[in-house]
Formats: C-alpha cells, sequence, structure tokens
C-alpha cells in the first residue's frame, strides 16, 4: 500500500513579537483573545498545513478539543471575528469558502515543506502564487458552486425520502386501524392474520364509507340466503371477496317472486285447485 502524504506540520513558528494585529485581539479580549488566536494557528498548522474549515459544528468542537466551556461559545465566535475584521483570516476566502487563512499562513506553511516529495493544495484557497521553484506542490480545483449545488439536491433528495417514509408509515398506520374498525363489522371472523398489508392499503384506497357498504350489502345478501348460505372466512373477502359489492360493480340479485323450493331450486307458485279440478272434469 503506498504511503500517504503528510500534510500537516509537527511544529509552526511563533514569533516573539508578535504583530499589531494580533496585539490588538489581546487588548480586546485580554489573555483568552491571545490564547485562542495560537490555538486556531495550532489547529490550521497541525492538520490541513494552511487553512482550517469554520462553521458552527467546526466552532463547537474546537471549544470542546481545548476544553473551553459552552458559557464561551459566544467568546470564541467574537474572538474569530474580530480576527478575520483586522485580516489575521482572510474575510474573502472566509465570506466565499468558511475557511481561515492568511497569506503569512501559506508562506510559512509551504517554507516548511519544500523538503517534502509531494504537497496537494486547492486552487480555490491560495492566496500567494505558487511559482515554478515549488515542483513538489501539486495544485488541484474545486467546483464548489457545483459541490454545494449537488448537496442541496442530496439534502433536498433526503428531505423527500424522509417525507414519502413518513406518509408510508402514516398511510400503514390508518390502514390497520380502518381494517380493525371494517373487521368488527364482518361476520365471520377467520383468517384474520391471513389479511396480508397490500390488502389493507387498499382497503384504506377504497375508503372506509364504500367498504361498509360493501360489507352491509354482503351481509344484506347473506341474510336472504340463510338458509342454505355460510359466508365467506374474513381473510378471503378482505383479501378479494369484497370486490363484487363496491359500488362500481355490485348488482341487486334478482329475487324471483313466490317461493323457492330448497331442495329442487324450482320455482314453487299457488295454485287455484279448485279450478283446475273442474276444468280436469269438465265442470261447469
Amino acid at each position: 500500500m503506498a504511503r500517504q502524504n503528510k500534510v500537516g506540520l509537527d511544529y509552526f513558528e511563533l514569533d516573539c513579537h508578535m504583530d499589531e494585529k494580533v496585539r490588538l485581539i489581546q487588548a480586546e479580549f485580554g489573555l483568552k483573545g491571545f490564547a485562542v488566536v495560537v490555538l486556531l494557528f495550532q489547529r490550521i498548522y497541525g492538520e490541513q498545513g494552511y487553512y482550517m474549515s469554520w462553521d458552527d459544528d467546526r466552532s463547537l468542537l474546537f471549544m470542546s478539543d481545548i476544553g473551553v466551556s459552552s458559557c464561551d461559545y459566544n467568546l470564541i465566535r467574537e474572538i474569530v471575528s474580530a480576527c478575520i475584521r483586522r485580516d489575521i483570516f482572510s474575510q474573502k476566502l472566509f465570506s466565499k469558502y468558511r475557511i481561515l487563512t492568511s497569506s503569512g499562513i501559506q508562506k510559512r506553511y509551504f517554507n516548511a515543506v519544500a523538503r517534502r516529495e509531494k504537497v496537494e493544495v486547492i486552487k480555490e484557497y491560495l492566496l500567494l502564487s505558487v511559482g515554478k521553484n515549488k515542483q513538489n506542490v501539486v495544485i488541484n480545483s474545486i467546483d464548489v458552486d457545483r459541490k454545494a449545488k449537488n448537496v442541496g439536491r442530496n439534502t433536498q433528495r433526503r428531505v423527500e425520502k424522509s417525507r414519502e417514509e413518513n406518509i408510508n408509515t402514516l398511510c400503514k398506520a390508518d390502514a390497520l386501524a380502518l381494517f380493525e374498525q371494517l373487521w368488527q363489522l364482518y361476520p365471520s371472523k377467520k383468517g384474520k392474520g391471513q389479511v396480508s398489508d397490500t390488502a389493507k392499503m387498499r382497503l384504506l384506497k377504497i375508503g372506509r364509507d364504500e367498504m361498509q357498504r360493501a360489507i352491509e350489502r354482503y351481509k344484506a345478501e347473506l341474510k336472504k340466503d340463510e338458509d342454505w348460505r355460510k359466508p365467506q372466512n374474513g381473510s378471503t373477502f378482505f383479501n378479494s371477496g369484497y370486490v363484487d359489492y363496491l359500488d362500481a360493480n355490485y348488482e341487486p340479485s334478482k329475487r324471483q317472486q313466490g317461493r323457492q323450493n330448497r331442495f329442487n331450486q324450482f320455482d314453487q307458485n299457488d295454485y287455484d285447485f279448485t279450478a283446475l279440478e273442474k276444468d280436469l272434469l269438465g265442470d261447469e
């Protein structure tokens, strides 16, 4: 496996006589201001070497790492803002890329890594012109706008996926609740566990009112034919048996007039046997 190129520095130069800009930070915020500036330099040189990212999350991690209490959160932000305002860190690059760097930091970094075989830097973050004498420097470019758009699209996809998952969860809960209500209305409570979630979701799409009508229609037919007809198991009805009883499909059975013989299924009519006898005997 190829050895990974070292990025940060093991140590960095710190002048005995600090720049006036840093002295102004100390004058404004006291020794805490001076300490924060040095710790930021330490973090920059030790990690990326010539810059560091800085946002709300990064500032919280920075405070945690250096042991600063949460009550000093605003103080840290004010010190960093003052450093940017006084040009200790580049205001332009902070505004555009949310990084802390300066030409002085980058100059000291390139001097320190002059003997390394390879040093990779980001073109958009540079404040210095890297001349031909720095043969070991590899300059890469980033498309921040495209990256930001991709991040935005990915975030939108995650939001939409989360919204869709929430909708599906809510719909499933509604479907289960509706099924429980309909199950109580159905006469044969057998095979409840055999009704699939997909079938329950179909019931939800049909709606409570129409499904209640379908059940009532089916029960009405059962009552008319109670001498010979038994209800389907609940699993059969709720998986597919209700289809013929929906509003668009239901056709009321045409009940034949007169009584129906349970044995031969033929119509049994009422006759005037006295008149029939006279006709047969030829009586007038």
